[in-house]
Parts: structure tokens; sequence; C-alpha cells
């Protein structure tokens, strides 16, 4: 490849100088055939003046002899080829040679004698036969010279380019192949001639300049490879979904948390377009509308469909994917899952609302129990005066039935909204299952058929009566509603059941052990998936208005997790629902309940009544009369408080309102305990959240009791405060 290289040099050389001496060459050439040419001109012009001035005066002189010798002298010349002689009226007296041929110069001239007289005309014709063999002479000449030049100039070069030039080149070259082969080295070369010289030291520059570019290139591919490993990482480990589309919807990239989040694979994903993920279309519209009108969106709420057609609460935040020249390539963005963040704000709006209800509750509880104490006062003194057995006495014992459920709906509110205290005893289900069962039939129409699997060997469990009562009435009265048209099958069976740790039933937040398992089923209607999840939110209620509130099952849910224990639920439209409570088994006795029967207790004693309510003063004056007290009633608390000091003996028991104006029943007894410490009292309330049993009881008083109060209710409480006495 050297030699090569120095063949060419020589070659390219070469041809410079044959070029230049085949330039020179011509020019010499073409400066000597100009310079013969003149010479020949000159002389053709000498001659032709010699002539014409003979011949003019031997045709001034008629002397054709002399002319006709004159010719022939004239043709003897070596370059004249022809000659023709007219007379002035152009008529010709000689015509001899030839007028053709190559290099031919062919002269005319007029025949004037003294410069003025016209005596004919004369034409001549020669050649420059001398010029053809000068030319030949100098064309060989100037071959020569460049074929000397030629021929030294390159020996001559070749020497100066071998020592100064090729080997240098040569080394050079070899410098260049290593720098090639990605060696970048400075080449050694020193000492050459200016102009090689400059080219090493260019050589040189660009040998270090492309070091230091690798160098750089080296450090740049690093912290390319660095930021596309911590982008892939980034993008597959972010815990938000990524994507990028196409503008007609293809996905070109989606990182893991899409996938997990759509639920499909890799290449399910490259099926699909974008718009098919959305619930709406015209959603997506709507999105791209915006984002190609403003360049960019944050948190666009939208909801999206998994693989399996579930939604998905999301929030969409998304950018222009352009090109290098501006154009739109597609979009890209980041979309984040707030389902579960939504159902945990609807928790909290629940747990709001169930505040709300709490302090509404609170607020109108006193009231409304006063009004119920009203009630159930005066019918339970009607229902003393009616006729036994009448019409009349059945009626009022309805009233009284619904006043108790009144109560009992007001207390389970206030249990609802944590509001209300709850006694929990250990207790077995069986008896009070068995006992809701038979009130339960007698309101279930006989298209529908009772089922009972009772086990009797069912464990104790921690748990308010009331409420046990309440939460078998609530489900089978709802599966009463399911299949009070087409009847059916209702199913009730309590049992044993042991949760270990591999159970399934973990995953409702239950503690191993042992539990008792309420099952209660129909065969009815069913509950579509779309309402199952929402079937324990409060005020959710599929039935028709005057068929329930949408508290129930919220209440029974609330109890049992109140409980440790769990409810769950199984339905199917068209099939049928199966409600399961457990209740977590407790290793206690069993508190035997017992029922109020018997006479009410009557008494003698004094009695100081204080209510601000002026019919519950009346009724309860009333009632207290009937019962064989003597009673003082006021319906002020300071008033109260001022008949008290007057005589503090003068009374046995005092019986007050908690909330009154000016005083509360709290402060009155307090003030009363001061002058008259053994004096027993009773605190009534219809609700107070300033008070409660243990407070009260703190204060000195000696019963605390809620409203609504029946009449055998305040009779029993008024012996027990005397007869401790």
């Amino acid at each position: 490849m050297q030699h090569s290289l120095g063949k060419t040099l020589n070659i390219r050389i070469g041809l410079v100088i044959l070029c230049v001496n085949i330039v020179i060459s011509i020019i010499f050439f073409a400066f000597s055939v100009r310079l013969a040419e003149n010479d020949f001109n000159n002389n053709i012009e000498l001659q032709t003046k010699h002539l014409s001035d003979a011949f003019t005066q031997q045709l001034w002189l008629f002397d054709l002899n002399a002319t006709q010798k004159l010719s022939v002298l004239a043709l003897d010349a070596s370059d004249i080829m022809g000659l023709r002689l007219l007379d002035h009226n152009k008529k010709i007296i000689i015509d001899e040679g030839s007028f053709q041929g190559k290099s031919v110069v062919h002269i005319s001239n007029e025949l004037r004698y003294g410069g003025q007289t016209l005596v004919g005309f004369i034409e001549i014709a020669f050649v420059n036969i001398e010029w053809i063999k000068q030319k030949n002479v100098i064309f060989f000449t100037v071959l020569c010279m460049v074929g000397t030049t030629l021929v030294t100039t390159f020996l001559f070069i070749t020497f100066l380019l071998g020592r100064h030039l090729v080997q240098p080149l040569k080394n050079l070259q070899q410098d260049m192949v290593s720098l090639a082969d990605g060696k970048f080295r400075q080449s050694n070369l020193r000492g050459q001639k200016r102009e090689i010289q400059n080219i090493i030291d260019v050589f040189n520059k660009m040998a270090s300049a492309l070091a230091q570019r690798e160098k750089d290139q080296l450090k740049t591919e690093q912290k390319l490879r660095e930021s596309q490993e911590r982008y892939i990482s980034l993008f597959n480990g972010s815990k938000d979904s990524i994507f990028t589309t196409t503008k007609e919807g293809v996905f070109v990239d989606i990182n893991p948390a899409m996938l997990t989040l759509l639920g499909y694979t890799e290449k399910e994903v490259e099926k699909i377009i974008a718009s098919e993920i959305y619930e709406s279309r015209d959603d997506r519209v709507s999105f791209l509308k915006t984002l190609e009108s403003e360049g960019s969106v944050d948190d666009y709420k939208v909801n999206l469909l998994t693989k399996d057609g579930k939604i998905k609460n999301c929030l969409l935040s998304a950018s222009l994917w352009k090109g290098a020249a501006g154009e739109l390539l597609g979009y890209q963005g980041i979309v984040r899952d707030i389902t579960e963040q939504k159902r945990l704000e609807g928790q909290v709006y629940q747990a709001q609302k169930m505040e709300a209800i709490g302090t509404l509750a609170g607020g109108i509880a006193h009231d409304f129990n006063n009004i119920l104490s009203i009630i159930l006062g005066y019918t339970d003194l009607a229902r003393e005066d009616a006729p036994p057995d009448s019409k009349f006495a059945s009626d009022l014992d309805k009233v009284l039935e619904a006043g108790k459920r009144a109560k009992d709906l007001v207390q389970q509110i206030l249990a609802f909204s944590r509001q209300a205290e709850i006694e929990r005893i250990p207790i077995q289900l069986q008896s009070l299952i068995k006992e809701a069962l038979k009130m339960l039939r007698s309101s279930i129409p006989t298209t529908i058929e009772i089922r009972e699997n009772i086990d009797s060997k069912s464990g104790v469990v921690l748990a308010d009566p009331t409420q046990i009562n309440q939460i078998l009435m609530n489900l089978c009265t709802n599966a009463n509603h399911a299949m009070e048209e087409s009847g059916g099958i209702l199913t009730i069976a309590l049992n044993s059941i042991h949760v270990d740790k591999s159970d399934r039933l973990l995953s409702l937040n239950i503690e191993p052990g042992e539990y008792v398992l309420l099952t209660v089923a129909d065969t009815g209607s069913g509950i579509g998936p779309d309402v199952l999840d929402k079937i324990f939110d409060p005020y959710f209620t599929t039935k028709e208005v005057g068929k329930g509130t949408g508290l129930g099952l919220a209440i029974i849910h609330g109890i049992i997790v109140d409980y440790g224990g769990a409810i769950t639920v199984e339905s199917e439209v068209g099939k049928g629902t199966t409600f399961r409570v457990y209740f977590p088994v407790v290793e206690q006795e069993e508190l035997t309940i017992i029922k109020g029967v018997g006479k009410i207790p009557m008494g003698n004693e004094r009695i100081l009544f204080v209510d601000d309510e002026e019919l519950l003063i009346e009724m309860g004056q009333d009632m207290l009369e009937r019962l064989g007290y003597s009673v003082t009633v006021r319906s002020n608390s300071l008033d109260a408080l001022a008949t008290f000091q007057n005589d503090p003996a003068a009374f046995d028991v005092i019986i007050t309102d908690q909330t009154m104006p000016g005083m509360t029943g709290a402060d009155l007894a307090r003030r009363m305990l001061q002058i008259r410490p053994d004096i027993p009292i009773i605190l009534c309330t219809g609700y107070s959240n300033l008070i409660d049993e243990k407070t009260a009881k703190s204060l000195g008083v000696k019963e605390f009791t809620l409203k609504p109060l029946t009449k055998g209710t305040i009779a029993k409480l008024l012996r027990k405060v005397l007869d401790e006495l």
C-alpha cells in the first residue's frame, strides 16, 4: 500500500509536469508559427510590390515581349505558383502557373502608372514551401524538448518525493491506519519539510482531538446508559401507570403498573387501542380535545375499564408527543388509580354522615323522648282506665307497641352513632333466636316456609339481647321482602365454627378462634352485583318508599364489627341471598335474663317532680299519684331549688329532668345534696352528651335513667331508691 501511494504520487506529479510542458510547447509552437507567418507575409508583400511596379512599367510601354519574359522570371521563384496579368479592361494578358493547393496565398493588386492611371491588374499565388519544412523542424524540436524536460523533471521529482514526501507520507499513513483502528496516538515524525510537518502537526491535533472526543463520547455513552437504566427502572418500578400512544391510540410504551391496572398482558395490549379502555369513548374525545388545545392536562378525572370489565377511577396527566420538526406523533402521560382513594373518601364521607346523624340524633333525642314519654305515659294511663278485653284497650295496646318501637328506633340511632351505652352480657343465642322466630312467624305470610337448624351446643357470646333481636329481625324482614311476591323458604341456622390462621375468613379482619355462626338464607329475588357492594352503606336501599330507611344493614354491620365479629353476604339474582354473621365466643358463664313480671309496686312517699315540659309535669303527676305517692311539681329548676331550700325535710325523693333552662338537673342535684346529703335523687334525660350514669352517680345521684319512662319503670325505680334507705 505504501509503494502504491508513492507510485500514485509520481504518476500524478508526472502528469502535472507533462501538462505544464505541453502547454509551454504549444505556446512555443504557436509563437514560432506566428513568427514564420509574419516573415512570409512580409516577403510576399515585398515581392508583390516589386512585381506590380515592373509589370506596370511594361504595360504602360505596351512591351509585351518584356512582359512575357518578366512573367517567366517571376514564376521561376520557388514561392510563386501562379501569375495572372490583365489589362485595364480586365482582358487576360498572361495566365501562368496554378492558383489551387494547400497553403496557397492568393494576392490581387491594381496596376496604376504613376499611382494614378490604371493600366491593369495582377494576381499572384504564393506558397510558403520553406515554412512547411520549418514547421516540421519546430514540431520535432518541441517534442524533444517536452520529452527531455519530462524525463529529467520526473527523475528529479521522484528523488525529492521519495526523500521528502513519499517516505514521510508512508510513515504518516501507518499512523493514520492506527488512527482508523481506534488508536488515537500522535505521530512521532519530526524534522520534516515545513509543508509535511504542517500536515503531521494537523494530524497530531486531529488525533488528540479524536482521543479527547472518544473520552467524552465514552463518558456521554456511560451517562446515557445510566440515564436509560434509571429511566427503565423508574418506568418499570413506578406505581403509577405510564404510557405512550400514537395519534390513533396504538400503545407504543406501557409500563408494568399499567398492565396490572388494566389486567392485560403485553401481547394483549398490542391488539387494543386506547379508546377501548375508556368507560365512555366520549371521555377520550373530550380529553384529547382539551389536551391538544392546551398542550398538557393534569389530573383529568376519567373512568377506565379493565380487561374483566371492572371500572377504575383514575387521574390522567398527559402531554403531546412531538417529533423533531414539531409534528404531532401521539400522546404520553401518567395514570393514577384513585379507586381505593375514592372508596376511602366515601368511607370518610359516610363517617361524616354518621357523625352528622349522631349530632342530629343527639339534638332531637331529648325532645323526641319527651314527646314519647307523654305519648306512652298518657296511653298507659288510658289503658288502665279502658275496659279489659275491649276494642279500646286493644287499640291502646297498639299505640303502646308503636311507642316502644319508636323508643327502640331512637336507641338504635344513638347506638349506631355511638352515643348510647350498650350493655353486653354473656348469653347463648339459641333461646333468643327461637323466641324471636315465634314472633316472626305471625308477621310473615304463610307462602314463606321457615326452616330452623339451631345447634343447642353453640357457645356463649358477649352481646346485647336487644341488638341480637334487632339483627335477626332485620335480616328476616329483608328476606320476607325478597320473597313476598312469589313465596319461598327462609332458613335460619345457628352453629359453632373454628377459624384458624389459614382460613380465608381472616380477610374479614377477624381473629382466629371459636365463633358462633348465624345464617339467614332466603330463596327470593337476590341482589345484583352492582348493588351487593353497597348494601351496608347507610341510607342505601332498593326498597320502595315506606318499606325501609336504608339504615338496617348499616346498623347491623356496625353492631357486628363492634362485637369483633363479621358479616358476609352471598347472592345471585333470581336464586336468593345468604347472610352469615360471625359472633366471637367468650369464655364466660351465661347470664340468665330475668323478665320483669308481677304487679307494679306502689308507695305513699312524698315526691318533688321537676321538668320544664308542661305536659310531662301533668302526666307525671297523674301517674305518680295513681301509684299512691304525694307529688309536688315544678316546671323550673330554680323554683324547685327554692322549694327544696324552704323545707328540705318535706320530700322523700326527687325526680328531675337533666336538660332545663337556668340550671341543669345535675347542677340542681348537686345543690340539693349540699343542703341534704341523704335525699335520694332520680335523674332523667331524653338525651345528654354532658352526663352519663357514671358521672351522675359520682355526684351522689341514686339512679340515672333515659326517657321515655313507663309507669312500671318509674314505679320500680322509686321502690329501689326508697327501699334502700
